[in-house]
């Protein structure tokens, strides 16, 4: 989804030229340079703050806007700036309202040591409540949320909007709002509300959100691709130590480690409303960190934030995004209660770069929190009561509801997304958002070709490869859906093919059942579990360029069921049947797949009828989608998945009796400013005598690029197994290394180290009923990979690449073993967006 959300920001994006720079220097009127003083274009984020010595300088989009030059205590400016604006020497005058107290302090040129920092005093106290804030300080409240998330295009000229309205412009243009920065077009193109009331018991810890009402307009209907990105902000907890965006953990500048990460300036105090109140500025020590700048208002006395704005710094270099920044406000209950009022969240994604002057795309995420009600507590069984969304119209709600809850600005933009999809090119660029997300073409008759990303392949055995898909598709939410493919191997000139039925039975318990059947070569020795994926779909048949040879593919004939029970979204129990013909997909000299069987017969086919049990186990994972078809987020989450399989021998023509165990756990742990670590462990065993198409395979790559839970050096079946297991370890410094090297941070590279391991045995019975052309040869001693790679290469915004050097242990080939030999050393090639 990353790579495509890149190819959709490519095809939206344009340059235009014009820029200007303002420089100049603020003063008070006695001549005094004035530090910390706000200069912003009127009504956008682009400015800045003076430095020490008053001056600034920055730049802004077109040539002409209105500066707006503020500081507390002394009366705003605004003044007009265009192409002739040189060199700003601005004089601010007292204002009329006179402070209780006013203590500024300027950032040092040096560091300041952590304790004579005036600041320090004040986030200590933060740092001791903060667990002791808002709703936290009371054992039971309920409010209402109000959450709206919107994506449109920025940045927009006239021109833009001319070829979309026609001779509509005259009477459209007029109800299209300014782009932040106040001379642009900005245009929504999806939009979506939900209501809902949330109630908590704190000394149960238990939380209870019911949804009252829910409305969605716009592109993002047609499929899951604004539902991902709308995810970009979740519910961001800046008391925690570490906030994950995007991915990544970005240090909190309350965190009781902020030190290290930022420099902070308590900037004044003021008096309001008989509360004194801090205002504290953070920035970070090194602009390449994942850390945030801006500024926080806290209480005194009991050190509750009162208003925190924070960006993410351009330094960052976050692929794709131009700007990312979060508003929380709260107000204060009961004298002495701060609760949040609102949470306002926006992203600014471009491509190329990130200049002012490119066309994006904006996301912005507001919530608003209110009718807060404390200590009133909910009998016992009331958050037992869950309520769980199983249709998408399940809370919908007439126009005269909505009425009462919008206000007119809402109201206004439902209405011009209502008009702008309707145009042919808006409708042009729907259909291309949602073929970049899913890969799929639209057809009439509600169906779609695709996914074209797995068009093309190269194999020994079937040569140049294309393959057709398509699927049926009336919304993203479709009770019932049939996919399929056609494939033509241009060397084998044989034709392979599949197909697949899903139904969703159950909306709640939600309950699913699938059918297959596939006539088509798969890489058996690339994957090691596999739950409810009834089609193959093994990378080891279908890359375009590899290493060596890969003639050790099967032709697999297959019927296939399933049957999923969701006990929870991210908790699913599920039954698998399925009765399979294995064989060489080519000649006995280059793959064999013979066997002994009980009665001592050499066979050349596999019948493997089968039946699995699995329990899948993924909490926090992002759901997408109330159909049969759901999709999954890219967050991070933990995965736990165990299945029971048990081979049938002479039902429906079954050739072995056998059981197999396997399990797999992964989780990536996010370690703050020291990175991701993200860490696979599996293991499984097979009881029973099986030849080498039942057995488990160590998964290798052969490929010149990166796969998940693979091993680089290796050949297909190179190791052989009944028993194993297996770690796959990857660490992501995020810049934690590279940011602290002089000239190299400038590169805005990231570093990275991996491990890999297995280890395996197989039994003498499954040794000596093998007569393939493979001599097997388990891990007994543990094989390993190691390296140690670049992340976050490219051009500008474009920093997707990623780039491994890795090193493999030395191992003994089985005698006789007709593998390639393969490297001890090889540079691998990855891709890994940032977003």
């Amino acid at each position: 989804m990353k790579l495509k959300f890149a190819i959709l920001l490519l095809l939206l994006t344009t340059t235009i030229q014009a820029q200007l720079t303002l420089k100049g220097k603020v003063v008070d009127e006695f001549k005094n340079p004035l530090p910390f003083v706000n200069v912003y274009i009127k009504g956008t984020p682009y400015g800045t703050t003076t430095d020490d010595e008053g001056r600034f300088s920055f730049w802004m989009k077109k040539k002409r806007g209105t500066l707006e030059v503020s500081f507390i205590g002394f009366q705003t400016q605004t003044l007009k700036v265009t192409p002739k604006t040189k060199f700003l020497n601005i004089v601010l005058k007292e204002g009329s309202n006179v402070l209780e107290e006013v203590i500024v302090v300027t950032k040092p040129k040096k560091r300041l040591k952590k304790k004579e920092n005036p600041a320090y005093r004040i986030l200590k106290e933060i740092w001791k409540r903060k667990r002791k804030n808002g709703v936290a300080l009371v054992d039971h409240y309920q409010y209402k949320k109000h959450e709206l998330i919107e994506i449109g295009l920025n940045n927009l000229d006239t021109a833009f909007i001319k070829t979309i309205f026609n001779g509509q412009y005259n009477e459209v243009i007029s109800k299209i709002n300014y782009d932040s920065d106040g001379i642009n077009y900005y245009i929504p193109i999806y939009l979506s509300e939900k209501i809902s009331k949330v109630y908590g018991n704190n000394n149960t810890n238990q939380i209870k959100e019911d949804i009252e009402a829910e409305k969605e307009e716009g592109l993002g209907a047609q499929g899951f691709i604004f539902d991902r990105m709308s995810n970009t902000f979740n519910n961001i907890d800046v008391f925690e130590n570490n906030i994950t965006l995007l991915n990544k953990a970005f240090v909190s500048p309350l965190s009781t480690d902020g030190f290290a990460t930022y420099d902070y300036v308590l900037y004044d105090s003021v008096v309001e409303n008989d509360k004194k109140l801090y205002n504290i500025y953070f920035f970070p020590i090194r602009n390449q960190d994942l850390a945030f700048k801006g500024n926080f208002w806290v209480a005194d006395k009991n050190f509750a934030i009162k208003k925190i704005k924070m960006q993410v710094t351009k330094g960052a270099n976050l692929n794709f995004v131009r700007g990312l920044t979060f508003d929380k406000e709260f107000e204060v209950k009961n004298d002495s209660i701060y609760l949040p009022t609102k949470n306002a969240y926006a992203g600014d994604f471009t491509l190329v770069d990130k200049s002012d002057s490119n066309k994006g795309l904006t996301i912005k995420k507001t919530v608003g929190f209110k009718n807060y009600i404390l200590n009133t507590p909910k009998p016992a069984n009331f958050y037992d009561i869950e309520q769980v969304k199983i249709r998408p119209d399940q809370f919908q709600k007439n126009q005269e509801f909505w009425n009462n809850h919008q206000d007119t600005d809402t109201q206004s933009t439902y209405q011009l997304i209502e008009t702008v999809k309707g145009k042919k090119k808006i409708k042009k660029l729907t259909g291309l958002i949602n073929t970049i997300a899913s890969g799929y073409v639209n057809l009439p008759l509600n169906l779609q070709l695709g996914p074209l990303w797995t068009a093309f392949a190269y194999n020994e055995v079937e040569g140049f490869r294309t393959k057709l898909g398509f699927r049926s598709f009336k919304t993203k939410d479709d009770r019932f859906r049939i996919s399929g493919h056609v494939a033509y191997g241009f060397g084998n000139k044989k034709v392979n093919y599949g197909a697949e039925a899903q139904y969703l039975l159950s909306y709640k318990p939600r309950i699913t059942t699938n059918i297959a059947y596939q006539d088509d070569i798969e890489q058996l020795g690339s994957t090691l579990l596999n739950t409810n994926q009834l089609l193959g779909r093994s990378f080891g048949s279908s890359a375009i360029l590899s290493r060596g040879n890969n003639y050790f593919l099967s032709s697999v004939v297959k019927y296939a069921a399933n049957f999923d029970y969701a006990i929870h979204n991210n908790f699913h129990i599920g039954f698998n049947f399925t009765r399979s013909k294995i064989k060489s997909a080519t000649t006995e000299e280059y793959f064999s797949i013979n066997y002994f069987d009980d009665n001592g017969n050499l066979q050349n086919s596999v019948t493997n009828v089968a039946s699995d049990v699995y329990m899948s186990f993924t909490p926090g994972r992002f759901v997408y989608g109330l159909g049969v078809q759901q999709r999954f987020g890219k967050n991070i989450f933990p995965s736990i998945v165990v299945n029971y399989r048990h081979g049938y021998k002479g039902v429906f023509g079954g050739t072995h009796d056998y059981d197999k165990v396997q399990i797999k756990y992964s989780q990536p742990i996010l370690l703050g400013k020291f990175g991701l670590l993200d860490a696979t462990i599996e293991g499984g065993k097979t009881f029973g005598t099986v030849p080498i198409s039942l057995l488990s395979p160590i998964p290798a790559n052969q490929s010149f690029s990166l796969v998940k839970n693979t091993f680089a050096l290796m050949n297909y079946y190179d190791f052989v197994t009944d028993t194993y297991a297996a770690t796959h370890l990857e660490h992501h410094f995020n810049g934690f290394i590279l940011n602290r090297i002089p000239l190299l941070k400038k590169l805005n590279l990231r570093s990275l180290v991996t491990f890999r391991a297995a280890y395996g045995t197989i039994s003498d019975e499954n040794i000596d009923i093998n007569q393939s052309n493979l001599n097997y040869n388990a891990p007994n001693k543990v094989y390993y990979e190691y390296g140690v790679g670049l992340e976050n290469i490219g051009y500008g915004n474009l920093r997707f690449l990623r780039i491994d050097a890795i090193w493999r242990s030395d191992y003994t080939p089985a005698p006789g073993s007709i593998a390639e030999p393969t490297p001890t050393f090889a540079i691998r090639l990855g891709i890994r967006p940032g977003l």
